[in-house]
């Protein structure tokens, strides 16, 4: 079957979303369909020759400068890369299923002619529903509501598309890639004073929180406090903490690996890679009440969880784990263990179950439900498998 899978713009800089896509781009194509992944120089320039040109030579330039065309993340060779116009029809293949990633893709795609599929919306957009201004926020509304098949990536999506008059047709959590993101180094083998964070420039990302809760973790602790942060954006940060600057998937392994407590600081997440990433690799999360993190961070069993916006709530969340080494062990094993159950072999076998109108396969438990090695109480016992 064909699939084309639309995203809102081509980058070739690591993004947590795109990389979702391309992951399921190419368990897709493992399984024997034809996957096409569409990237837009624009969402609706006007499809003349004047248009077509620039697009010709737009598409010569990125093929040219980059080689690979995606270096973030390995693409199958079997996947195809179109570098479209435009996302209008004309610029479209033809396709048995046509997702869109993003409110930008689905309000393009709303009037797709039916050469172009079944469409479905995966949806992540929450943060940016909720920080956007009205006018933005009615348009990004308006495509919960319009003619596609919804997939929602967390509880928090899922409701939210429900209390914008949507529906979602199914429920399938991000998964995570294990061979990718795995614990090394044991948690007791770590210290304590080894602590990082993402860095992102959007204020609702909460960089500038973890900041502020990093320079009171430091009066705290002194400098001793090993601090670090990761992202592709720089931001101005304190001398004090070091910035590991657009990390390889090898590299990010390793930082993860390196960190004993690991700070998701956003305001609003649709679902937030780094925080189950840093789990995977049995760091101790202290997370944000983010809204997407519910799926995995239960506060107290797999996680610390603070109220959003407040930096000395963090600092202490992060001075229990520091102060508390049995604390900061049983979080960082149970959290490690609860997060093997979000495979992305999993999520691609209920996606394409969807996709093609199977019956859904069982959908994961959310967070709070009783995992194998959990009690009827909702605890973890450290020395059971999970």
């Amino acid at each position: 079957m064909k699939i084309a899978i639309t995203l809102p713009a081509y980058y070739n800089f690591p993004i947590g979303g795109y990389h979702v896509h391309y992951q399921y781009a190419n368990l897709l194509s493992r399984k024997g369909h034809d996957v096409t992944l569409v990237f837009p120089r624009t969402l609706s320039a006007p499809n003349n020759l004047e248009t077509r040109l620039k697009t010709g030579l737009w598409a010569i330039k990125l093929r040219t400068r980059n080689r690979p065309l995606i270096k973030t993340f390995p693409i199958d060779r079997a996947v195809k890369v179109v570098l479209a116009s435009n996302l209008g029809a004309e610029a479209l293949p033809n396709a048995d299923i046509l997702i869109a990633t993003a409110w930008q893709t689905a309000e393009a795609l709303e009037g797709a002619p039916p050469r172009c599929g079944r469409k479905f919306y995966i949806v992540y957009d929450y943060e940016h529903l909720m920080t956007a201004r009205e006018t933005v926020r009615a348009r990004i509304e308006r495509t919960y509501r319009g003619s596609f098949e919804i997939i929602a990536t967390s509880k928090i999506v899922e409701e939210t598309v429900r209390s914008c008059g949507g529906e979602s047709t199914a429920l399938i959590q991000c998964g995570l890639d294990f061979s990718t993101f795995g614990m090394d180094r044991p948690p007791e083998e770590r210290s304590p004073m080894q602590i990082a964070f993402p860095l992102r420039p959007e204020q609702f990302k909460g960089a500038s929180d973890a900041i502020a809760a990093s320079s009171l973790l430091r009066e705290r602790f002194g400098e001793n406090l090993q601090i670090s942060a990761f992202g592709s954006h720089g931001m101005t940060i304190p001398t004090w903490i070091h910035w590991c600057k657009s990390p390889s998937r090898l590299e990010l392994r390793a930082f993860y690996n390196l960190q004993a407590i690991f700070m998701v600081p956003s305001h609003f997440e649709g679902w937030g890679l780094p925080g189950i990433e840093a789990m995977a690799c049995g760091a101790a999360l202290a997370t944000t009440d983010n809204g997407g993190c519910r799926d995995y961070a239960i506060d107290g069993e797999t996680s610390i969880v603070v109220e959003p916006g407040k930096p000395e709530k963090m600092a202490d969340a992060v001075t229990a784990l520091i102060t508390d080494p049995s604390l900061r062990l049983r979080l960082s094993t149970t959290g490690q263990r609860f997060v093997q159950r979000f495979s992305w072999d999993d999520a691609a076998d209920r996606l394409e179950a969807v996709l093609f109108g199977h019956r859904e396969s069982q959908m994961v438990p959310q967070a709070g439900a009783n995992w194998p090695g959990q009690n009827a109480a909702g605890h973890f016992g450290i020395g059971q498998e999970g």
